[in-house]
């Protein structure tokens, strides 16, 4: 389970550039290009009305009983999220970073940064971070990324992740958000499919961008165990 590139990745990473090649999908969805084209860094803009993440804490009952919790992450958890960094797998890690995390410390202090969007996290009842979700402001759209530790995939958590944000998208007056992974990470292909919104997808080289847009009056879908 991963997501996508923030602005401040591209600067250690090839810049992802608009493609004219659509990706040939199933369910005979169409794409559209993504907002990211390759432009120099700038610092995201927040749209009108966004101010700090205040949401509020929800149980993560998954099937076994486990009862996980989610909640705003923000700079105070940058030593939890680097130990749930250090606890991931280098393929968990380059599915979300598209490389090697040469310095997960400067990544997360953008990422954990209130200014540059919301960030979620979903700790286990040790309270150990086991997942983390971002939402990153790019002008009238946002960009989601999601990790979800190894040992916790495949329980919903990136699903549940994806589908807070887009909610916080909705609430700040964003009406589209897109990720940004490689062609065969279905994991998150499936999570986005999940948000119940129409999806475009674009892809080029193995990277594929997925685009949802989102309706003003959706409800949140219910998170895992519910």
């Amino acid at each position: 389970m991963t997501a996508s590139r923030t602005r401040l990745e591209r600067l250690w990473h090839r810049p992802f550039h608009r493609s004219k090649h659509r990706c040939a999908l199933p369910e005979g969805q169409t794409a559209r290009p993504p907002a990211h084209t390759g432009v120099p860094h700038r610092r995201p803009r927040p749209p009108h009305g966004a101010g700090p993440a205040e949401e509020a804490v929800s149980r993560l009952p998954l099937p076994d009983g486990t009862e996980l919790l989610l909640r705003p992450a923000v700079p105070a958890d940058r030593a939890a999220a680097r130990a749930m960094h250090d606890r991931c797998s280098p393929t968990a890690l380059r599915l979300r970073y598209h490389g090697p995390v040469r310095d997960a410390d400067r990544y997360l202090d953008h990422l954990l940064d209130p200014r540059h969007g919301r960030s979620l996290a979903v700790t286990a009842p040790d309270g150990r971070i086991v997942a983390l979700g971002h939402l990153m402001w790019d002008e009238d759209e946002a960009e989601l990324a999601v990790l979800v530790e190894d040992a916790w995939q495949r329980l919903g958590l990136g699903l549940a992740l994806l589908r807070r944000l887009t909610t916080a998208a909705r609430a700040a007056g964003v009406d589209a958000v897109y990720a940004v992974t490689q062609a065969g990470n279905a994991g998150l292909i499936a999570a986005m499919r999940g948000l119940g919104a129409p999806l475009d997808f674009r892809c080029e080289d193995g990277t594929l961008v997925i685009t949802a847009t989102l309706a003003a009056d959706a409800a949140p879908a219910p998170g895992p165990g519910r």
